[in-house]
């Protein structure tokens, strides 16, 4: 009976140690505080086993210590475990240090006990057929043990008690057969150590209590709580969930389904809901789907709301189908943030039409939908639109730009696409048989009238392409139309302009030349020629400085075809600082070689005056190869001084009082040049060539009444005259009986390279 029990007891142990493994994975101060107590409730059962089934006296002494020493430790840590898992007195630390201090001094006396026998006594006993020990005699040591440990079974238990108190009743259930098991354990130990039988029946409640305590602690989660969150959030949640048995009948609709299909909380019937899914199920086949999504829109009330829908089949654990859900999830407000922030990605946010890339994509999407339809692409420009932001401030200048928008959504019809493309650029797609010029012309002239003011007038610029390839890139399109507007520029009684292919390889070579500029100073391929200026007798006098573009793959490249670009593009300064350096060098070369009177006259550009210090420039250029400072000659026309910067006569003025002669080139050619006349401080006239090449009898005979009374002029104002194109012996014979003595052109010499003019005049 005794081994058999005892048997019994030891097969206890297995299930502990799964319970230990299993808690272990945890890895917390909970799982930890378990472990120990099993590790101990372990112990308590082999201390009682050996004490069962021993019958040696010291055997059975230190058998029966090692059982309630053991039940002290596993004690504490249910305690330790109780403080943890409740949070109840946790706070009393130093009082768990305490019992562990008196633990270990009830252990090491009871452990004496088998020598001195001062805690309790053994003797010998026989009940039926068994024969073994039974405590005999006990002391008060003996009852001190035993209260020290129910009370710590109090607090266990008191723990609990406060916790339930505090909590909600459905996390009640999960404390009260721990507290059951605790009970019975102590009641029937209580037994067991009142009334002297030699079994402990309550070790097999030992097993009972480790899995309680493993299961509630980690692994139970009230079905209450549980059950009432997912009604909570079914219920409350903006989402409409409808669930449907096999037959398509709605079985339950949450509260905002029932708001979504109009359906009154007290009211049972689900019949909108049960069409509803009819007519989905009929207009998607879902034999063979077990879920689908997709988008749709309803009207709650007044507002219409957008809604992510999905289907989902439900199967039993058996696999077998059981009925269906659908979910509508409301995203209006996702809707209405994706709507707005794609439009404030296609839209310009000041104008509110198209931003330039999402007005290329459109256009690009209408010519590949409808090729076959001709098209016009018109880009506008304002001329010096920076300067009513400057005048009037940046709100003008968006007042300005905002009436544009409004002008392009008026004007343009149905089919036409228009956007700002950047600035104070706009676009417009039409087409060609909708664009009436007439009409255009009327709206740029009302926008005009109604802001030009004393300060500022308004001009619009509009550029016209005709799309001849529909896959070409819109940006180069808008980009052929805004070649044509740079035609206008200068240019006030006329606004539009419309692009040609000359137009387009015009642009090309000015960038081309410009591209190449740099390469072209550095290399050199700029050289000068110089052009003679004759007496009457064929006598040289000096000569013009001219420059010629040498180019490794095109040749000689005239003036006439880079001297404007570079004009325009700010880097004529560069090229005449370039030339004057060249024309220095050879004066210098001349004089060092004893031809002090010869002279060569270069050009001085108006946009010189922006980019440098022409006087410095020059001066320093002349004291750096040391030459005589009237053998430069200086030519700047009429027009660039009166155009110009403010200034420039006080420049000329010291230019003079520095030793050089200054010339008015193209004299006649500007629109005062007598007034002029008054005002400037120069040396020389060089009269206009266009005097000299009308063909019409009448106006020839004009032209030369008109040089006559110039040349007289400029005898009685002391300045000599130059008249420049000069290409026949009849027009020297009759300037030469005007007076004038020195001539430029063809007649005499055209501008030839450097080594040739030296070889021809100067041997």
């Amino acid at each position: 009976m005794g081994k058999i029990y005892t048997i019994l007891i030891y097969l206890m142990i297995i299930p502990i140690l799964v319970c230990i493994k299993n808690i272990k994975k945890f890895h917390n101060d909970i799982s930890s505080s378990i472990t120990r107590c099993l590790v101990f409730a372990i112990f308590t059962i082999l201390g009682n086993g050996l004490f069962t089934l021993n019958i040696n006296e010291t055997i059975s002494y230190l058998a029966m210590a090692l059982y309630l020493f053991a039940y002290d430790l596993m004690l504490i840590y249910i305690l330790q475990y109780s403080q943890q898992y409740t949070n109840v007195f946790s706070e009393v630390r130093p009082f768990r240090s305490g019992c562990f201090i008196l633990a270990f001094a009830d252990g090491i006396s009871l452990f004496l006990n088998a020598f001195f026998h001062h805690v309790f006594t053994l003797k010998l006993t026989t009940y039926g057929n068994l024969l073994i020990y039974r405590i005999d005699k006990r002391y008060a040591a003996y009852y001190l043990h035993y209260i020290f440990a129910y009370f710590i079974v109090l607090m266990f238990i008191a723990a609990l008690i406060v916790k339930i108190a505090e909590i909600p009743h459905f996390y009640r259930k999960k404390y009260y057969p721990i507290i059951l098991v605790m009970s019975v354990i102590i009641i029937l130990n209580l037994i067991y150590t009142i009334s002297g039988f030699p079994i402990d029946l309550s070790l097999p409640f030992f097993l009972l209590a480790a899995f309680l305590i493993c299961y509630f602690t980690f692994y139970h989660t009230p079905n209450e709580l549980i059950d009432k969150t997912l009604s909570i959030v079914v219920t409350e949640i903006n989402n409409s969930v409808i669930c449907f048995d096999i037959d398509s009948k709605c079985v339950y609709a949450n509260d905002s389904a029932r708001r979504l299909f109009n359906l009154n909380s007290d009211d049972g019937s689900n019949e909108n809901i049960s069409k509803y899914a009819q007519k989905l199920l009929e207009e998607n086949i879902i034999d063979n789907k077990d879920y689908f999504t997709w988008s749709e829109k309803r009207m709650l009330g007044d507002e219409e709301h957008h809604f992510d829908a999905e289907f989902r089949k439900l199967h039993d654990s058996h696999k077998n189908y059981i009925g269906f859900f659908i979910s509508l999830i409301d995203v209006t407000e996702k809707y209405i943030a994706y709507n707005k922030e794609r439009y404030l990605a296609t839209h310009d946010r000041l104008t509110g039409i198209y931003n330039s890339s999402y007005f290329s994509e459109k256009v690009s999407e209408l010519l590949k939908r409808d090729p076959d339809t001709p098209r016009l692409i018109l880009c506008s420009n304002i001329k010096d639109f920076k300067l009513v932001n400057d005048l009037f401030g940046l709100e003008k200048g968006n007042e300005v730009l905002k009436m544009l928008a409004e002008l392009l959504k008026t004007a343009c019809s149905n089919g036409t696409l228009y956007g700002r493309t950047g600035g104070d650029k706009f676009a417009i797609c039409i087409p060609k048989d909708r664009f009436k010029e007439e009409d255009l012309l009327n709206a740029i002239h009302t926008l005009s009238k109604s802001f030009n003011n004393t300060l500022y007038h308004l001009h619009i610029y509009v550029g016209v392409y005709e799309i001849t390839d529909c896959n070409e890139d819109v940006s180069i399109m808008c980009d052929k139309a805004n070649i044509a507007i740079k035609t206008l520029h200068e240019t006030y009684d006329k606004c539009i302009a419309y692009y040609n292919d000359s137009i387009f390889n015009d642009t090309l070579l000015e960038k081309r030349l410009v591209g190449e500029f740099d390469t072209a100073l550095a290399e050199k391929q700029f050289c000068m020629y110089l052009q003679p200026q004759m007496t009457p007798e064929g006598r040289m006098l000096g000569a013009e400085a001219l420059v010629r573009w040498q180019h490794p793959n095109r040749g000689l490249i005239f003036p006439g075809d880079f001297i404007n670009v570079f004009e325009r593009t700010g880097l004529i300064y560069r090229l005449d600082k370039y030339v004057w350096e060249l024309a220095v060098q050879k004066l210098s070369e001349w004089q060092k070689q004893g031809k002090n009177e010869l002279y060569i006259s270069v050009n001085i550009s108006a946009k010189d005056f922006y980019y440098m210090d022409v006087y410095k420039t020059i001066t320093t250029l002349v004291e750096k190869y040391g030459i005589i400072p009237k053998t430069l000659k200086l030519e700047i026309t009429e027009t660039a001084i009166m155009t110009g910067i403010s200034g420039e006569l006080e420049i000329l003025e010291q230019f003079r009082n520095y030793g050089f002669q200054v010339e008015i080139d193209d004299f006649g050619s500007g629109y005062s040049s007598l007034n002029t006349l008054k005002d400037m401080d120069v040396d020389v006239l060089k009269i206009d060539m266009g005097f000299l090449r009308t063909t019409k009898p009448d106006r020839i005979k004009r032209s030369m009444s008109i040089l006559n009374n110039i040349i007289d002029l400029s005898k009685t104002l002391g300045l000599s005259v130059i008249t420049e194109g000069v290409e026949t012996k009849e027009q020297v014979t009759v300037l030469t009986k005007m007076g004038c003595r020195i001539y430029q052109g063809y007649y005499f010499s055209k501008p030839i390279p450097i080594e040739d003019f030296e070889n021809t005049y100067l041997k």
